[in-house]
């Protein structure tokens, strides 16, 4: 008799740590995510002029970094956000509040001239 309640109790401590692992396994799986990034290749800067579009892509669950997609004239370029261009793109795209319609307003940005003195 006693031998069976011992027998009993083994299998219920091995079913709970089998139970135990396959639940830490499931838990540990699900954190793990593979980036899908569109944006392998980036530019550092892309001439203004050259620029027809661009599509801003937030943080998301498959990729972990903004990405900026510049449509050119005859391809499509991604952008380093993290660069003076990509910097900028991204400030204007949050002051025209993510309107699509208003993103030729970001493409007009010109360089920061000097400003020439009045003539008399």
């Amino acid at each position: 008799m006693a031998f069976k309640t011992l027998q009993a109790s083994v299998k219920v401590l091995l079913l709970l740590s089998v139970c135990s692992h396959v639940i830490s396994v499931k838990k540990t799986a699900a954190t793990f995510i593979r980036e899908k990034c569109e944006c392998v290749k980036e530019a550092r800067a892309v001439q203004w002029r050259k620029i027809t579009d661009f599509t801003i892509i937030l943080k998301n669950p498959l990729c972990n970094k903004v990405q900026i997609k510049l449509q050119l004239s005859n391809k499509e370029v991604c952008l380093n956000p993290e660069s003076k261009q990509g910097t900028k793109l991204q400030r204007c795209w949050q002051k025209i509040n993510f309107n699509p319609q208003r993103k030729k307003v970001c493409l007009k940005i010109k360089k920061n001239a000097p400003k020439r003195p009045k003539k008399l």
